[in-house]
């Protein structure tokens, strides 16, 4: 039977993490490594627990009695920010995660364990929002298989170039199956959720997680097409190079303790791993971008489909529907057939029409079919009178004075109606390359704030500037 993870690890190693508190013993772990990595030595005991006491009085409201391992009721009411200190502190060292160490002058220091660098590193990048560095992996390639320690260290460059090659295939498959969450959630709450939930899945969560943090940048970078070719020819030459091979492996054997032939198969695999992982680089961005495509589209839709329902196909059906359960008439008249004017089909409904001669095309229409005709007539030329195009949006924007300055919503949203124009200039900036305004974030609001309250409407905090740049087309 294999060792496993726990043949290293404590047997309660994860039990903070999954107490009442895990919350508050995550962030004392976080707030530990960073002093960590503010210091060349341990921290001093004493560091540690002052720390540790800023925190718990800032979120002492929060805290709930639990039980440690001894079965020692903690009563958060009663003692003061030192006491439970110590006692979450005492909880960690237990729990495998910190060590404590005298020196010789009897000072107490509290260390890292080998095993918890990993996992506190992970909560802090959790913690801290994670980015995902395309451009650094590539050139980390790049530089171990080309640059000098290829030749004398060449086990440990491979190895670290295997690693990155690796990490850069792990980051886009994450990337591509982000996108995929956000669009199946996106269809699931599509039938229950309102046009504000939409917007708000779409611009603070797909834009500030996927669209902002990993999509642009992926899009923006070129030392995946720059580096490629280069790395290719290198991988090319060191596996034609025996004498490279048999240096690189005997070196190797120190690390595998194993015979120079497998650490020389095992080079080879990791060589020709890196060519087929950044080969696969191209069909992966092609799936991401058709990933990005979909559910831009399928949002934007959803959005139109609340705003102006009768706009889409799938908005209309909706309506239909809607209308024959609860017996609407107003929307069951905006979507009458044509066919019929009646209210019913009956057997005796073919005789309600005037019999026609087989051939005979050359009757004269009904003074009926002929009004209602006309009558079609203008009621669709005042719908396209009313439609908010994409030339009316942007002369309304030009209005408010947006050849002049940037926008923002609190000067443009002021009423329902104003709320509407708003969230489609919002439609027609991030779905039509033709319109004049571009969309921008706000650069002075706060971390983790995406929206603003205006006139009773949570909206997006960006704004709308003019693009000098843009072509004058027919946006009728």
């Amino acid at each position: 039977m294999a060792a496993g993870v726990f043949s290293v690890l404590p047997a309660n190693f994860f039990s903070p993490l999954s107490t009442i508190n895990r919350e508050h013993y995550a962030a004392l772990l976080v707030l530990y490594y960073r002093l960590f990595q503010e210091n060349t030595r341990g921290l001093e005991r004493e560091v540690v627990i002052r720390e540790f006491m800023n925190y718990l009085s800032l979120h002492r409201d929060t805290l709930a009695e639990e039980t440690d391992d001894e079965t020692e009721s903690q009563s958060v009411t009663a003692v003061d920010e030192r006491t439970i200190a110590n006692r979450c502190l005492r909880r960690l060292i237990n729990a495998g995660w910190l060590g404590e160490e005298t020196l010789a002058d009897f000072s107490r220091v509290i260390n890292i364990t080998a095993w918890g660098k990993p996992f506190m590193k992970a909560l802090a990048d959790v913690d801290g929002g994670l980015k995902t560095e395309y451009e650094s992996h590539v050139v980390t390639v790049y530089s171990m298989l080309c640059g000098e320690s290829i030749k004398n260290d060449g086990h440990h460059a491979v190895l670290k170039a295997h690693e990155e090659a690796r990490s850069l295939i792990d980051s886009l498959k994450v990337l591509s199956q982000s996108i995929k969450g956000y669009y199946d959630d996106l269809n699931a709450e599509a039938i229950r959720s309102k046009a504000a939930s939409a917007l708000h899945e779409h611009y603070d969560l797909y834009m500030g997680e996927v669209l902002d943090k990993a999509y642009k940048r992926l899009k923006t970078s070129d030392n995946v097409s720059r580096y490629r070719q280069g790395i290719f020819k290198q991988v090319s030459e060191l596996l034609r190079d025996d004498e490279w091979l048999d240096a690189s492996a005997a070196k190797y054997t120190r690390i595998l303790q194993t015979t120079r032939e497998e650490c020389r198969e095992k080079l080879k695999f990791m060589l020709e791993e890196i060519r087929d992982d950044l080969k696969s680089v191209d069909p992966l961005e092609d799936e991401i971008d058709r990933r990005n495509a979909a559910y831009s589209r399928s949002s934007t839709e959803i959005i139109k489909a609340y705003i102006e329902p009768d706009s889409t196909v799938a908005g209309k059906l909706g309506l239909l529907i809607k209308a024959l359960y609860a017996g609407d008439d107003e929307i069951r008249s905006r979507l009458a057939h044509s066919i019929y004017r009646l209210s019913f089909f009956s057997p005796n409904t073919a005789s309600l029409r005037r019999p026609r001669d087989e051939g005979d095309f050359k009757a004269a229409v009904s003074k009926i079919d002929l009004e209602a005709l006309e009558q079609n007539e203008r009621e669709f030329f005042e719908r396209m009178r009313k439609r908010l195009s994409i030339k009316k949006i942007g002369s309304w924007l030009d209005e408010q004075g947006g050849k002049d300055r940037p926008l923002f919503p609190a000067e443009l949203i002021g009423s329902e109606e104003t709320y509407i124009r708003f969230i489609y200039a919002l439609l027609y900036g991030d779905s039509r390359n033709d319109f004049d305004y571009v969309i921008e974030e706000n650069d002075n609001a706060a971390p983790g704030e995406h929206s603003v309250q205006t006139a009773g409407y949570a909206v997006p905090d960006v704004r709308f500037r003019h693009n000098k740049n843009a072509v004058t087309k027919d946006k009728t």
